[in-house]
């Protein structure tokens, strides 16, 4: 279904700092078929677009835009509508370079989306659609709970079994995981996280690296650290896992599903 475009227009003069998207059937800055497949990701709960909004199926209508044109990064981080969470694209594959200034495809969240599929945590929404899900099995068997919203424990158990295929010089990133469900939120927004939907994981902290670690209280450029192996973040990036470690503000122990994200 083809959406008003008098509806979704929004001021052009809303100029962002983030990667440049395709200027083809752009409308408020996105990319028209962004919005489709945002719908097309999440086909077990979302119905159409219709007048400016997402349609869920049981009839919930959520704009997808707010109407405040030009916002920064660090504002969209806190107060980001359905469009500004598809304003930058996550690319997979192996990384060509490290990512540019704000890049962080996925960190950008409007949270009345997720806590309309995931549930609310806070209300204990959340825990009573999870199940429990043994990671790394073989290796060395730990419980996590996990979503069963749009299948992410099955999807989750998919990885598994191909992290447990791959050679052993691969495991000492993988165990034991930091978890997956904490009803908390990411500690530089407030905003909720990914973990508090039950929808991502943190490998071993071991050799992990985070952007706040590298930056300190320091101001300026984040120097871009990495140690994760990329044949894991594939792995993971199969079942629509994004990865932390393609992150300006990099994470990367976190990989969160999001299908919706990708390119």
């Amino acid at each position: 279904m083809q959406m008003d475009r008098r509806t979704l227009i929004v001021s052009a003069a809303s100029a962002l700092v983030l990667p440049a998207l395709p200027a083809r059937a752009a409308i408020g800055g996105v990319e028209e078929a962004r919005f489709h497949h945002l719908v097309a990701s999440y086909p077990d709960l979302l119905a159409r677009l219709e007048d400016g909004h997402l349609i869920w199926k049981d009839g919930t209508r959520m704009p997808l835009f707010d109407g405040k044109a030009g916002k920064s990064f660090e504002e969209m981080l806190r107060t980001a509508s359905l469009a500004d969470q598809l304003r930058q694209v996550y690319r997979a594959g192996k990384p060509a370079a490290n990512p540019g200034l704000n890049d962080s495809p996925g960190r950008i969240r409007h949270a009345p989306f997720f806590a309309r599929m995931y549930g609310d945590c806070r209300k204990g929404e959340v825990t009573r659609r999870m199940r429990a899900v043994t990671w790394m099995p073989k290796t060395k068997p730990q419980t996590i709970q996990v979503s069963t919203v749009n299948n992410v424990a099955g999807r989750l158990e998919k990885v598994i079994g191909q992290l447990e295929a791959m050679p052993d010089r691969y495991k000492a990133y993988l165990v034991p995981s930091a978890g997956t469900y904490n009803c908390r939120v990411v500690a530089d927004t407030g905003m909720p996280s990914m973990h508090a939907s039950g929808a991502a994981i943190d490998i071993a902290t071991a050799q992990t690296d985070y952007w706040v670690w590298s930056r300190g209280k320091g101001a300026g450029s984040i120097p871009f650290k990495n140690r994760i192996p990329w044949e894991i973040a594939e792995v993971f990036e199969a079942e629509q896992f994004i990865w932390g470690g393609k992150w300006y503000h990099y994470d990367t122990m976190h990989f969160e599903y999001r299908p919706e994200m990708f390119g």
